[in-house]
């Protein structure tokens, strides 16, 4: 595991890093700013600084436990698809009560 490496978000530059992960750590200090930064799902992409909608929907979705990590949709027993995630606050709102058994507690 010595060449894991995952994007860490930080909310007060608004950037993602890719830095070394161990696979357990989900927090680091930026190396801009030296605050908090979270470990996102490898397929999450940051918006860009400007999008204030945008940030504002991820720290929702943050705030409830999603990191863009996999959500499903059981379509029947033993049958499930990806759920895609929210396009923006009002139905992240909705998203985060639906799909409330896939949040996680980093």
């Amino acid at each position: 595991m010595d060449n894991l490496t995952a994007p860490f978000v930080c909310f007060s530059c608004r950037k993602q890093f890719e830095r070394n992960w161990d696979g357990k750590e989900n927090y680091k200090d930026c190396p801009e700013c030296g605050d908090r930064t979270i470990r996102y799902d490898h397929k999450f992409r940051v918006p860009k600084k400007s999008d204030d909608s945008e940030w504002k929907k991820i720290e929702f979705l943050r705030d409830h436990g999603f990191y863009f990590q996999r959500v499903y949709d059981i379509i029947e027993q033993g049958v499930y698809r990806y759920a895609f995630y929210p396009k923006d606050l009002k139905e992240a709102k909705e998203f985060v009560i639906k799909y409330k058994q896939f949040s996680i507690d980093l």
